[in-house]
């Protein structure tokens, strides 16, 4: 749901990860726009959203994000996913990943305060176009237990300013919540 990435500067010491291709070790934090519009209520707001990826093996590895908006209406929205993918190159520095996550959200307004969970999958395409351009591309569903679900539809463009820093922008598109954001991510040694 609250998939999106914002302009955080992050500190860190970080080996050069991004000469080998792509690299699933990274820290990331974002600013977003958050756009809900679903049968029950049309707001929207802004918010930050923070995260990481770490491999675990050649071809596997674990993920977490954060997501926290204040929307119209007093409505605060905070989303909590974690979760593994699977990688595996289908070209030159592209490769083809597939994910499965476990989702906890809390929506609040007024003093009252609404939680459920459930699981999401996502399928993507994820491409080195050059040493300074990764484009990302993605079909993600999400499953609530009491929310009912959305699919959307995703896409990120990474600009490398070095081989361990990069900023980018992000989208997901969807029938009840579509977020908009630019971040900045943070590779670690692989």
């Amino acid at each position: 749901m609250l998939r999106s990435l914002g302009l955080i500067s992050l500190l860190a010491l970080a080996a050069p990860a991004m000469a080998d291709g792509l690299s699933y070790n990274y820290l990331e934090a974002g600013y977003l726009e958050v756009d809900v519009d679903d049968s029950f209520i049309d707001v929207d707001g802004d918010g930050f959203s923070i995260g990481g990826s770490f491999e675990v093996g050649d071809s596997t590895y674990v993920f977490a994000d954060y997501a926290s908006a204040d929307l119209d209406l007093g409505v605060d929205l905070d989303q909590l996913r974690v979760g593994v993918g699977l990688h595996g190159p289908i070209g030159d520095n592209v490769d083809l990943f597939g994910t499965l996550s476990y989702i906890s959200v809390e929506a609040s307004a007024l003093g009252i305060s609404v939680d459920d969970d459930g699981f999401g999958a996502s399928v993507g395409v994820r491409a080195l176009i050059s040493d300074a351009l990764e484009l990302s591309a993605s079909l993600n569903y999400d499953d609530l237990s009491d929310s009912g679900d959305d699919t959307t539809v995703g896409g990120a463009a990474w600009f490398n300013l070095s081989d361990n820093f990069a900023l980018g922008v992000q989208a997901d598109f969807g029938d009840d919540i579509s977020t908009y954001g630019v971040g900045a991510r943070v590779y670690f040694g692989n």
